[in-house]
């Protein structure tokens, strides 16, 4: 639905942040149709994981129109990549020594470098016509990477190598995984790093916050079940945290949150469409809803 009316009167320069979420890209790319419905233009970029994925193509100069499109000729197939059943036998024989995860990663990396030379041929950050950044853990150290120069779909893979799922990325010396882990939202990076005097934030929330903690409970496997909504609640409380903090600081801060969307995986990437229209029309009611001064 095209924008009708003047678009929202926030604070230049405004950067776009998506935040992490398992396969979230569908519906990251479908609040950033409704930034366009309000004929909001971001200059610039952020997120971590699934968002990183999706900044990197709007840096890029894709419309979500364009990345939709993309997303819906994926199939499983195309990214997964573990070992051969040799391979794997030997690496279980091996208690899994030297292996950091179950898929490699590579097949994605090259998936993203395509989708990326497409149209605007970018590579690099610095080829994208719009700044971005993206967050990572570096293992070693224990603390967030900020990635914003270098090869873009390296880049991207690491901020979304979710532990034991997909191998780590060796980058710079540093051995990263996903970057939601650090930051479910790059919020500070993207003031301290791309200027931004305006966020607006897509905030997916962890399926494993959504049902009461006693549903939780009740379920097989309740401690690990309980470790996994342990870790996200104190992503989320992070989040919340560096919200406030900015918002103190005079940073307009407004969120459009997704709520209890459907969940896709590598085996439902079918409902993707869907699940951008309804990250569409929920964002574009949360934006409309916010208040100037957010």
């Amino acid at each position: 639905m095209p924008n009708t009316s003047d678009p929202p009167a926030w604070p230049r320069p405004i950067a776009a942040v998506m935040s992490s979420g398992f396969f979230g890209f569908f519906a990251h790319a479908g609040f950033l149709q409704a930034l366009a419905d309000l004929g909001v233009a971001p200059d610039a970029y952020a997120g971590s994981s699934s968002g990183a994925l999706v900044a990197a193509l709007a840096a890029a100069g894709q419309t979500p129109a364009q990345m939709l499109e993309g997303f819906r000729r994926l199939r499983k197939q195309d990214f997964w990549d573990p070992p051969r059943p040799a391979g794997l036998l030997a690496a279980a024989l091996r208690g899994w020594r030297g292996h950091s995860g179950y898929l490699r990663g590579e097949a994605f990396e090259r998936i993203m470098a395509e989708r990326l030379a497409q149209g605007s041929g970018a590579r690099t950050f610095a080829d994208c016509a719009r700044p971005c950044l993206m967050a990572a853990l570096d293992l070693e150290s224990g603390r967030r990477v900020v990635l914003k120069e270098g090869d873009l779909a390296l880049a991207v893979r690491a901020s979304g190598a979710v532990p034991m799922l997909f191998a780590a990325v060796e980058l710079g010396g540093r051995l990263l995984v996903d970057g939601g882990l650090v930051d479910k939202a790059p919020l500070a990076a993207a003031v301290e790093h791309l200027g931004a005097r305006t966020l607006v934030v897509h905030v997916l929330t962890s399926a494993s916050l959504l049902n009461p903690v006693r549903q939780t409970l009740a379920k097989p496997l309740a401690p690990l079940r309980l470790q996994l909504r342990a870790v996200a609640a104190a992503r989320w409380q992070h989040y919340l945290d560096q919200a406030e903090t900015l918002r103190r600081a005079g940073v307009t801060v407004v969120e459009a949150r997704a709520g209890d969307l459907p969940r896709l995986g590598p085996d439902r990437l079918g409902q993707g469409a869907g699940v951008f229209e309804l990250a569409r029309r929920r964002s574009l009611r949360s934006l409309r809803e916010s208040p100037p001064s957010a």
